[in-house]
């Protein structure tokens, strides 16, 4: 039996490239159990827009709580074997689902699969917003939700995202799991293209920005205690 996969989509107000995002996704070579979009107090069509999918594609309503409350919401409400996660205005590249699974099955003391990611700008926005842009396109290792897939099993090792974090929230969370001793692999294939454009999360909200330094620091002290614990044994 083919392994079932679920595919976590936080959205608010994000309607203007939710139907690309989701349309990456059904368009996987390896076809999701189900694709979750956790509507975190949406007052756009977005909602909507996802609803009219109908199944595999469900949608789960909650209060406004911020993205990683909605990704955590979005496992709870999950039964797939496995985890993906993608932003509403990003894409995964059709193969990234076959290519992670793969990966999986050639090696099963595997935790987690990442890819490598891309930038790109948004191709509807005007000549002169797009040279207002700064975009990175050179290929990178992915290591964001958007280009993992998790098995639960090791998700649920590791906990879930930290909901009291606006921003580091996944630096905080890979810390943890590199804590925890998770094996990794990342994949030489782009699997996720960013896009960049007037509304991105970390432009719009350049004042948290140093939470990602807060995190960084929680990590190097959670590794210098796990440290002097190993040396006490």
């Amino acid at each position: 039996m083919r392994p079932a996969v679920s595919v976590i989509i936080p959205i608010y107000n994000s309607e203007k490239y939710l139907r690309e995002a989701i349309d990456s996704v059904l368009a996987q070579d390896y076809s999701p159990l189900e694709v979750l979009i956790v509507d975190d107090g949406s007052s756009d069509d977005g909602p909507r827009i996802a609803a009219s999918y109908g199944p595999p594609v469900k949608v789960v309503p909650i209060a406004h709580a911020g993205h990683p409350a909605a990704r955590n919401a979005g496992i709870a409400a999950s039964t797939g074997e496995y985890l993906g996660f993608l932003d509403a205005d990003d894409l995964w590249s059709p193969d990234k689902l076959a290519l992670q699974l793969a990966a999986f099955a050639a090696d099963p003391a595997l935790d987690l699969v990442f890819g490598h990611m891309q930038n790109f700008i948004s191709p509807d926005l005007s000549e002169a917003e797009q040279a207002r842009l700064k975009c990175n396109s050179t290929v990178l290792p992915g290591l964001l939700q958007g280009s993992m897939l998790a098995r639960r099993a090791s998700f649920d090792r590791v906990g879930p995202f930290p909901e009291e974090r606006k921003m580091g929230d996944f630096l905080d969370w890979y810390g943890r799991a590199t804590l925890a001793h998770m094996k990794t692999q990342m994949l030489p294939e782009i699997l996720v293209r960013r896009r960049l454009h007037r509304a991105n999360f970390q432009r719009t909200h350049k004042h948290l920005r140093r939470e990602n330094l807060v995190a960084v620091k929680l990590l190097l002290d959670r590794r210098r205690e796990a440290a002097r614990t190993a040396l006490q044994k």
